[in-house]
């Protein structure tokens, strides 16, 4: 029992966010290799994002048809140069009349395809700090009928991309 306890202490003390601290005090050592964490960075803008793709899609919270794609990171690049990420959270609607479960079952290959589409095709905005939505809704929405036909999923709703720009 003694033996437990010490482990998990031991594990409780190593996996803390204060381990991962830069150990300023305020955070604002800048010599540092630490890492500072928010560990509740943006839980209310996420919850309004989720709820508004939902609303976009015009589909009730739970709806089978509804898929959650992984993050994708697309490249922001301007004149053949890499200006920075933007990190994409996406769902996709299947169609009333086609089968949600064989496109959640294959949601790895879609996934492959949109990230091959987001690469391929540059989505960049003019302005070069974010994407162009409705261009990538195009090449997402060809992307995914390669794979799985025409018309197969309806819709792709896209929340506000987060943009990390290189310095």
């Amino acid at each position: 029992m003694k033996k437990l306890l010490l482990a998990f202490a031991f594990c409780s003390f190593y996996f803390s966010p204060a381990a991962y601290s830069s150990g300023g005090g305020d955070g604002s050592s800048s010599n540092s290799s630490g890492i500072n964490i928010d560990w509740n960075q943006g839980t209310e803008s996420q919850a309004a994002n989720h709820t508004s793709v939902m609303e976009e899609l015009g589909v009730d919270e739970g709806d089978p048809r509804v898929i959650f794609m992984p993050a994708i990171v697309v490249p922001l690049v301007v004149d053949h140069r890499l200006q920075g990420y933007a990190y994409i959270n996406s769902r996709l609607l299947v169609a009333q009349n086609s089968q949600a479960r064989n496109v959640q079952a294959n949601a790895h290959f879609a996934l492959d395809r949109l990230i091959r589409a987001s690469h391929r095709t540059n989505l960049t905005a003019e302005s070069g700090d974010t994407i162009d939505m409705e261009r990538m809704r195009e090449v997402w929405l060809e992307a995914l009928a390669e794979q799985f036909g025409d018309g197969v999923v309806a819709r792709v709703a896209i929340t506000p991309p987060d943009i990390r720009l290189l310095r």
